[in-house]
């Protein structure tokens, strides 16, 4: 039997404890994955904003659910058609990866607008749809015009692939 360094060797028990863990959280999520799976997350929810923060959110140390119920009033343009609610969901991300240095954060916030601007056009909810999306009316014609599950998903998406470029 070989003798082994007590101080260097790692114990039975911290290997056993390493592999439990790495296989209750499962395999790690590959960041090529997160704009899809935040596009279906949004089909699942119908808010872009919840969508954004709840795959994103777990990355720095949000629980999924907690970040969804970050991401909740931010959906619609915040109710009244304004920033699009992918847009802000992911404002939020890079507050995450970037604050407290408020300088950087800023800076990180006018890349991904910029970004987001000449991939869609727009950052408003209600411009990016077509419809005043502050009104009951608008809202339901996004609905007949099946906009939240035809647009949404690619607004969700881009979001998703800005910020896994800038979240590197």
């Amino acid at each position: 039997m070989d003798v082994v360094d007590k101080d260097s060797a790692i114990s039975r028990r911290q290997v056993l404890k390493v592999s439990v863990a790495a296989e209750a959280a499962g395999a790690p999520e590959k960041p090529v994955d997160r704009p899809e799976k935040a596009s279906k997350r949004f089909l699942a929810s119908m808010n872009c904003s919840q969508a954004i923060c709840e795959v994103y959110g777990p990355s720095f140390g949000v629980p999924a659910d907690v970040a969804g119920k970050m991401g909740t009033g931010f959906a619609g343009g915040m109710g009244l058609g304004s920033e699009c609610g992918a847009v802000a969901g992911a404002v939020a991300v890079l507050g995450l990866k970037y604050g407290p240095d408020t300088g950087r954060t800023m800076v990180k916030v006018t890349e991904f607008i910029a970004e987001f601007r000449k991939r869609c056009g727009e950052t408003s909810c209600s411009k990016l749809l077509k419809v005043d999306m502050g009104t009951a009316e608008g809202i339901k014609a996004a609905a007949d015009k099946g906009l939240f599950t035809s647009v949404c998903p690619g607004y969700v998406k881009t979001a998703g692939e800005i910020l896994d470029r800038m979240l590197v």
